[in-house]
């Protein structure tokens, strides 16, 4: 799918720079950074989400699991906090 972007003339040169040395194209250099994001800002792990089912399972869990909830909420100003 085609698609633009506007990026600074400094970044352009950065990846046009890194993806030479990587002996990759521009888009296939950009691609990868993309879902290099995705996967790290946006997973929690498999740890964390044990925990918290874990947490679940027993009344003082879910009342730390309430209480973590609301201090999310307070901190947010646009979104709902995450479902925990």
């Amino acid at each position: 799918m085609t698609t633009t972007v506007h990026l600074p003339a400094d970044l352009l040169e950065s990846i046009d720079h890194q993806a030479k040395e990587l002996r990759m194209s521009r888009n296939r250099y950009i691609i990868r950074a993309l879902r290099s994001a995705l996967d790290s800002e946006t997973r929690w792990s498999p740890r964390f989400v044990g925990e918290l089912e874990a947490a679940r399972s027993d009344e003082e869990g879910r009342e730390a699991l309430a209480e973590m909830r609301a201090v999310l909420a307070k901190s947010r100003t646009r979104k709902d906090p995450p479902e925990l």
